[in-house]
């Protein structure tokens, strides 16, 4: 039989009382903290731990030594002989130890970070033998769920939190890899009001881990709130934990058993207590919060390392206590943050799942890519629009081109100077004409050649809809052409005499092999079979024989091609055509958040707004070591959004080449 004890703590006028009751009928004498131990002394350890794990370092030694003295005088005298007997009987099995703290203000205090007398890393929270939690009073029944299968994740992430969906998945690819762990449709986006949450819970799968990504607090009345997304005024918008645990409370009574709040403060107490205790009380087994907010990088590695530990397929049992507390140890040989992630439990063991009779079917990591980024391939795994850049074009041919042309010239032009900023100042200089037959002279010969990898094999990945390519030669509108033989393929250039020109309009008819020019554009577009190829940058149409048209090249040219007569509005005809990529996630490849050009086509295709959630950016691999943290901190892209990025590979297009989208069971 597992043992356990619960410690109940509780302070008054007489300072820090501590009483305590073992699972085989034990209750030693109440004893009180020395007063130099009390309520002050806690709330300054509190504060220091606090100033350690928002720096991201150590615990000073100095501190370490006032976690020893309150180790001491917590477990002393008859409890400490309690519990050194329940460890003892315990055998092999660790010891389950529930504080139960009945005054507010001990709840915020980081009762994990004791340490043992005569130990510098002997912490409560990370200790292997006894595993600590916070208790919670509940009516609720308690016993371990069994789970024939993987263990069902949902994440939810209102608002603009689709960075840190990104990271949980990625911390999550190897169990789901294993089949250990089955990602849900994640609840996500800026849209995500609490009618639409509680709506999508309803009616979505049961989970058995609700994982919450977000903001957490406690509003001005004392309870625990949670954000959801912002209403229409860009007013913050939140709902109290006690509504959404109200609304879980039917999933709690089936499969639902754990929940993670990695939610700033999640674990902070108000005056009716913490949402992660409240959610506790309301029907979940286990509920991991955090006292204080941690970075990214740790919240990703304490995912990981708490999924592992708690999927694993070689377990029989799911268990939380040591889950969270392999987690802690892990993040410990880092810094104070290990003290960060707090776990509380309604029943007397920690054991929520049983795996007894699980069959991991590993089906899923079948179809997939070994290598391929989670992000990538949950993005790929959906209808999504494809952003190509111009990173594949012959830009050093063209450069040296107009270099030896001005010079000629006379120009004293640099090779310093950016491609927009020299052909500027060519078309200046000497006018647009030369610069055009400059253009096709260097291009011409390139017409022909392959189109580049990466192209080809995201080409056979496209989906229905719109594409927008930036490249001059007609690499985008080929590789699909001949990817998708069964469907109609449009490649459509805006006319860069304004508002006023007409667009010319290639098709490549299904089942046809040559290119037509349309007359017209259709009137309306089967955006559900048709593929839809914006080529803004203008130069050379598909087919044997290309056309050629006046390219997007000078600085002006990129700054009146999007602003022209009409501002920022795309033309009337277009506007349909943006509707869907406005919606659906951008798979942007070869932009740069450090190019204004780039910059200035994303806020134009999101019409200033944030771009569409899970939306992810794939760098070239000699992209500024910058590139990464703008794009995912949202500096200068529309709307502030942050968009996802990884790094492409040596390896990514035989990684793509291998990849089948996960057409669902």
């Amino acid at each position: 039989m597992p043992m356990w004890i619960e410690i109940e703590v509780d302070s008054g006028g007489e300072g820090v009382r501590v009483g305590a009751r073992g699972s085989r009928g034990e209750r030693p004498p109440v004893h009180t903290l020395s007063s130099e131990l009390g309520t002050d002394a806690l709330q300054s350890f509190a504060s220091k731990v606090g100033r350690a794990v928002r720096s991201g370092r150590a615990l000073d030694p100095a501190v370490v030594k006032e976690a020893q003295a309150l180790y001491g005088e917590l477990l002393k005298d008859d409890l400490r002989d309690v519990l050194a007997r329940l460890r003892e009987a315990s055998k092999d099995s660790p010891l389950l130890v529930r504080l139960f703290l009945r005054d507010r203000a001990l709840l915020g205090i980081p009762w994990e970070a004791l340490c043992r007398p005569g130990t510098a890393e002997g912490f409560l929270g990370t200790d292997p033998k006894v595993l600590l939690a916070r208790g919670v009073t509940s009516p609720e029944p308690w016993e371990p769920r069994d789970v024939l299968g993987a263990v069902r994740v949902l994440a939810i992430a209102p608002g603009s939190n689709e960075r840190s969906l990104v990271v949980l998945k990625e911390a999550l690819s190897p169990s789901i890899e294993a089949g250990e762990v089955e990602w849900l449709d994640p609840i996500a986006g800026p849209d995500i009001s609490a009618q639409v949450l509680f709506d999508r819970l309803r009616r979505g799968k049961t989970p058995h881990v609700l994982h919450w990504l977000g903001h957490g607090g406690v509003d001005i009345a004392g309870k625990p709130v949670l954000r959801v997304a912002d209403d229409e005024d860009g007013e913050e918008v939140w709902i109290t934990a006690e509504a959404l645990g109200r609304e879980l409370s039917a999933s709690f009574c089936e499969e639902l058993r754990l929940v993670i709040l990695e939610a700033c403060e999640g674990a902070k107490a108000g005056a009716f207590g913490s949402a992660a205790e409240i959610l506790a009380s309301a029907g979940a087994d286990a509920v991991v919060a955090h006292l204080w907010p941690v970075k990214a990088d740790v919240a990703r590695l304490c995912s990981s390392e708490i999924y592992r530990s708690l999927t694993g397929a070689e377990r029989g049992l799911g268990d939380i206590g040591a889950s969270v507390a392999a987690a802690r140890r892990t993040l410990l040989a880092q810094s104070a943050q290990a003290f960060s992630p707090i776990l509380f439990l309604r029943g007397t063991g920690s054991a929520i799942f049983d795996f007894g009779e699980r069959r991991i079917s590993q089906q899923r990591a079948r179809r997939s890519s070994r290598g391929l980024s989670p992000a990538l391939q949950s993005l790929l795994e959906r209808p999504f629009t494809m952003v190509l850049g111009d990173f594949e074009e012959d830009r050093a041919a063209l450069k040296a081109e107009l270099l030896s042309f001005m010079e000629a010239g006379g120009d004293t032009a640099t090779a310093a100077l950016s491609l927009s900023a020299l052909t500027q100042r060519c078309a200046l200089r000497f006018g647009q004409e030369s610069l055009h037959v400059l253009f096709q002279q260097a291009l011409m010969a390139s017409l022909e050649e392959p189109v580049p990898p990466l192209a080809r094999t995201l080409a056979r990945l496209v989906t229905p809809g719109v594409h927008i390519t930036l490249l001059w030669r007609p690499h985008m509108e080929r590789a699909i052409a001949e990817a998708h033989p069964r469907r109609n393929v449009f490649a459509i250039q805006p006319s860069q005499l304004g508002a006023s020109g007409k667009p010319l309009v290639v098709k490549r008819a299904a089942g046809a092999a040559a290119w037509k020019i349309e007359p017209v554009l259709p009137r309306r577009f089967d955006l559900d079979s048709d593929v839809v190829i914006l080529r803004l940058y203008g130069g050379y149409s598909a087919g044997p024989r290309p056309i050629f048209s006046h390219p997007v090249l000078t600085e002006d040219d990129h700054i009146h091609g999007f602003l022209g007569a009409l501002g920022l509005d795309p033309p009337v005809w277009m506007e349909e055509l943006l509707s869907r990529p406005r919606v659906q996630s951008g798979l942007f490849v070869g932009l740069s958040a450090l190019d204004f050009r780039h910059r200035m086509l994303l806020r134009w295709l999101y019409d200033h707004r944030q771009a569409p959630s899970d939306s992810l950016a794939i760098l070239t691999p000699d992209a500024d070591a910058s590139e990464p943290e703008i794009w995912e901190a949202g500096c200068g892209l529309p709307g502030g959004g942050r968009i996802a990025s990884v790094i492409e590979d040596p390896d990514l297009v035989a990684q793509l080449d291998a990849f089948t989208p996960d057409e669902g069971p």
